[in-house]
């Protein structure tokens, strides 16, 4: 019996000795998941986590996005179909020009009628209506998945808003092929330097895009101003008597056919167009460099958007690197993150390491941009006839 006892009484002891351990050992604490993926089940969520998973939940009852934009159909089908797969959310898009697009805006947030939930145009009309007309709303509550607000996973180490209050997001950064020449009257290697222009063989060969009307001639001359060159340099082109177009595809065309051997700043797309057609088309970036735009490439979110939860969803969504690669396959144009593929674009759209580029979206440039395009016009208006 005092042995039963006995043994009785050690498991007890032995038992109060195991419930003494598990008590003093601390609790440990669920590592945080890495940025961009989602905390494992009973594991302590981080803030974003639960404000995407809130906003999710919140965007599926929304169920749709309307987004009004300059990008075509590839572009909306291609976002479209990623949303509807992953998020189950529909985008419906309503696509035009940069003009009608702000006119409609502006338009809807006078009658208090909103429809928009993200707006994705030029930073033109950005800078003439929408920010005069305080029709946007900041985002930077908006943009919460890490791989979003990660600085380095954009170009040049910062992430790329237009203005200072966070209202208009860019997310391309594309090359401009600013010299387009005929491969068959301009030898390869012939212009190294913008500067090679000025040889007097080619006064009165040069078409330019006319830089006395708002487009690409006219932005090529302001940054040729503003660093690229010198206001010497504009002015010395413009003494070298060169022809100026404001027919897009003629331009392009007079070269194609060999009527003049280079074209200044034209419209990049007409110019692939011929030379996939078979144009004898050379695409040049001289020593000296050329300027970087973004094209429709800005995403902003009006005040009163209809669907705020479905609208916050597409812009991460957009702006994470599987949107900007589909983004960048259906439109040909190099995304202003530093992480995405450029392999299926044409490599003279992409940016290259160690080239000098000026953006055109920068904004100590576009401080400047009204007064530097005034003195172009008074450059080049003595040569319309």
């Amino acid at each position: 019996m005092k042995t039963v006892q006995t043994v009785m009484m050690a498991v007890f002891a032995l038992s109060l000795m195991i419930l003494g351990a598990c008590a003093a050992r601390p609790e440990a604490t669920p590592a945080a998941p890495p940025p961009g993926q989602t905390a494992a089940p009973g594991a302590t969520k981080q803030a974003w986590e639960q404000d995407w998973e809130r906003t999710l939940a919140e965007a599926r009852k929304e169920g749709k996005i309307v987004v009004y934009t300059g990008y075509g159909a590839e572009w909306r089908e291609a976002l479209s179909a990623a949303m509807s797969r992953k998020y189950g959310i529909t985008v419906e898009a309503m696509t035009g020009r940069s003009a009608e697009i702000a006119e409609r805006v502006m338009r809807e947030q006078k009658n208090r009628v909103f429809q928009a939930d993200a707006i994705i145009v030029g930073s033109s009309q950005f800078l003439l209506t929408f920010q005069p007309g305080g029709v946007l709303q900041p985002m930077d509550k908006t943009l919460v998945l890490p791989e979003v607000i990660d600085p380095k996973a954009w170009w040049q180490g910062q992430l790329p808003w237009l203005d200072r209050d966070k209202t208009y997001f860019q997310f391309y950064d594309y090359v401009v092929p600013s010299l387009v020449t005929n491969s068959d009257m301009v030898k390869p290697g012939e212009i190294k330097s913008w500067k090679d222009l000025l040889n007097p063989k080619w006064k009165g060969q040069i078409v330019i895009n006319d830089p006395t009307t708002s487009g690409s001639g006219q932005k090529l001359m302001t940054v040729f101003a503003y660093g690229i060159m010198d206001w010497d340099y504009v002015s010395a082109l413009a003494k070298h008597e060169p022809v100026l177009q404001r027919d897009t595809r003629l331009m392009v065309e007079w070269i194609a056919r060999g009527k003049y051997p280079m074209v200044l700043a034209p419209h990049t797309e007409t110019a692939f167009e011929f030379a996939k057609a078979g144009a004898p088309l050379a695409f040049n970036n001289p020593a000296e460099g050329t300027y970087l735009t973004a094209g429709f490439g800005f995403v902003g979110q009006p005040k009163g958007s209809p669907q705020p939860n479905a609208g916050k969803v597409f812009i991460n969504f957009l702006l994470s690197k599987e949107g900007q690669t589909l983004s960048s396959k259906a439109t040909g144009h190099h995304s202003a993150r530093a992480d995405t593929p450029t392999d299926f674009l044409d490599q003279i759209l992409v940016r290259q390491p160690g080239s000098k580029y000026i953006s055109a979206s920068d904004s100590k440039f576009t401080e400047q941009e009204i007064e530097l395009k005034n003195r172009v016009v008074e450059i080049f208006k003595p040569l319309l006839k």
